[in-house]
């Protein structure tokens, strides 16, 4: 067991000289290398940092870049909008005018119509009355030319008046 113990416990003599040789390589690095190390950690640490705001930055132009595009996108839309119903108005205020000269244009043909008719009337009428005129005109020739008495000039008109009739229903 003793042998044990020893092997245990420990060489005051190495730990002394490994506790020198440690606060040493602590010492050397620190005076040689620990700024260095130091300066490169600090350095990456702000590259990071750098990235990071970038990144940031980035984030935020493209944010603003978003809501840009977005306002463009309604700002279209509405424009859209607004055309299509500009575009609804006049198809309507169009139809409204061809409806519009669609009737007129059928007021003015039903008043030629008319007027035709009333003059075609006109027309007929005055043919009847020449017709009147000329039958008359012959009743009185055969009643003069005939010497008829009164029977025979009776006889005459009644068939004058007769031809007349049957000339009107003809018309």
């Amino acid at each position: 067991m003793a042998s044990e113990i020893n092997v245990l416990s420990p060489h005051w003599r190495e730990v002394a000289t490994h506790a020198v040789a440690f606060t040493a390589a602590v010492l050397v690095l620190r005076r040689y290398a620990w700024r260095p190390i130091l300066g490169l950690l600090d350095e990456r640490r702000a590259r990071i940092e750098s990235e990071f705001d970038g990144i940031e930055k980035a984030k935020a132009e493209n944010a603003g870049l978003k809501a840009a595009y977005d306002q463009q996108l309604r700002t279209i839309d509405a424009q859209a909008r607004a055309k299509i119903q500009e575009a609804v108005a006049e198809g309507r205020k169009v139809a409204g005018e061809i409806h519009e000269e669609a009737r007129k244009e059928s007021r003015d043909l039903i008043q030629r119509a008319r007027e035709e008719i009333e003059l075609e009337k006109d027309k007929a009428e005055l043919a009847l009355k020449e017709d009147m005129v000329r039958m008359s005109l012959a009743a009185a020739e055969k009643a003069i030319h005939a010497r008829l008495d009164s029977d025979a000039h009776r006889r005459l008109i009644e068939e004058a008046i007769d031809e007349m009739v049957r000339v009107e229903m003809k018309d």
